[in-house]
């Protein structure tokens, strides 16, 4: 997963606002294409990945891992958005 700088600096703000460590990326129900990802500023569990990227720490639900390697988060017209996801509904 990668972040850009935008969305870095987006996310340390809402970091910073709301005292959490960073981002936490993880399943929600699945869709058709399986597995839906979702960031959320839940705290990580025991069995995520802990990664810094872009100098923000984002825990990854192995659920969701293989997933978000490839993917970039972005932050267009005020919203963050996972560059990179197929897409197949």
């Amino acid at each position: 997963m990668k972040i850009t700088e935008e969305a870095k600096l987006t996310l340390e703000k809402v970091i910073d606002e709301n005292g959490v460590e960073g981002i936490r990326v993880q399943s929600v129900s699945g869709g058709c294409c399986g597995p839906q990802i979702s960031l959320s500023l839940d705290a990580a569990k025991a069995s995520d990945s802990i990664q810094t990227i872009n100098d923000i720490r984002v825990a990854i639900d192995p659920e969701v891992k293989d997933l978000v390697e490839e993917i970039t988060l972005d932050k267009q017209d005020d919203q963050f958005v996972l560059v990179g996801l197929d897409s197949c509904c």
